[in-house]
């Protein structure tokens, strides 16, 4: 059964003096046992921290759409735990894709992990053990959809969930579709929301299959931009790799090469180095590579020393090289 909080009834047993719903719709619950408790009854299976500092606040919308669920969660610093016991016993599995609108938001599941600020997005499959962990204040978006609502989820599922999504363009546009749905139901016109619906899906479909190929822009649609990262991935070894170097490849000035860019909330550095974390990452968990030098393999990837590599891949990933090799090599299962 899709999981949906049922806004009319908010009051539970003994907590509600702790739970109330305001003239929004919205659910605030005051205090980390009636959240818990609060979030035990409408999404089960999961097991829950408190790493709040102070009275623990949170608040809560939902809206069910079409065949899935969009909410909406504002809350203080914690983390929600799904273990391989609780995964199995649950009788139903989702795609369960997170938006972060302020705060940041830690994802860690299938040996890899990541964390996610205001404008970004992530994804996880309830069927397998996952790890959340929430910074103080965040504020998120979670939509859970059917498996069948993605095709060829099956394929892509083990290569995307625990990473971060790479087309935030997309993301950020089918999140914004949705709150519209949810903001004007009484204004849809009839059939509308079903239009709205199945567009954004295509949307969120098309984007995690991208999101699952090649860092940066991949499969995108402009040729220059496809020149561009197929100009990095060839010459990933050099460290003199310039926004210099990709303006004359592409045969046009600087200026118009960070125009270009700007257009996909890029610029040249940041596919540069997205392109080479990626690398780096999928040789981190190589079986083969698994007895190479860390500093070796960075180097390989055009990074000019240790330090700056090391810095970089925690930033984008949330944690050390040598800790995701660890976890890549050695997985260990969460405790059930």
């Amino acid at each position: 059964m899709m999981p949906s909080i049922n806004m009319a009834t908010p009051a539970m047993g003994s907590s509600s003096v702790n739970i109330s719903q305001n003239a929004f719709g919205s659910v605030e619950v005051r205090g980390f046992r009636p959240w818990k408790n609060f979030v035990h009854d409408n999404f089960p299976w999961l097991e829950h921290r408190d790493h709040s500092h102070g009275d623990f606040r949170a608040q809560v919308s939902s809206c069910r759409l079409g065949e899935g669920a969009l909410t909406t969660i504002c809350a203080g610093a914690s983390e929600v735990v799904r273990t391989r016991h609780l995964a199995e016993a649950s009788d139903s599995g989702f795609i369960k894709l997170m938006w972060q609108m302020a705060g940041e938001l830690n994802l860690q599941q299938d040996s890899r992990e990541c964390t996610i600020a205001s404008g970004q997005a992530t994804v996880c499959d309830t069927t397998r053990p996952y790890r959340i962990k929430l910074s103080d204040g965040a504020h998120f978006a979670v939509l859970m959809l059917p498996h069948d609502a993605c095709p060829g989820w099956g394929r892509i599922s083990q290569q995307i969930c625990g990473a971060r999504m790479g087309d935030d363009v997309t993301m950020r546009a089918a999140l914004g579709a949705l709150l519209a749905l949810t903001g004007s139901a009484h204004e849809v016109m009839d059939g509308a929301e079903d239009t709205v619906l199945r567009a954004v899906q295509w949307m969120i479909t098309s984007s995690l299959h991208r999101s699952v190929g090649e860092p940066g822009i991949a499969n995108h649609q402009n040729s220059r931009l496809s020149k561009a990262q197929q100009h990095i991935l060839e010459n990933i070894s050099d460290p003199e790799l310039d926004a210099n170097e990709l303006a004359s490849v592409l045969c046009m000035s600087r200026r118009s090469l960070y125009m270009l860019f700007k257009e996909y909330r890029l610029t040249p550095g940041k596919m540069i180095h997205d392109i080479r974390l990626e690398r780096s990452r999928q040789a981190l968990s190589d079986a083969q590579q698994q007895h190479r030098k860390i500093t070796d393999i960075a180097f390989d990837h055009g990074f000019g020393d240790y330090a700056t590599f090391s810095r970089l891949f925690k930033s984008h990933y949330g944690t050390t090289p040598s800790e995701y090799r660890q976890k890549a090599h050695a997985p260990r299962e969460l405790a059930s």
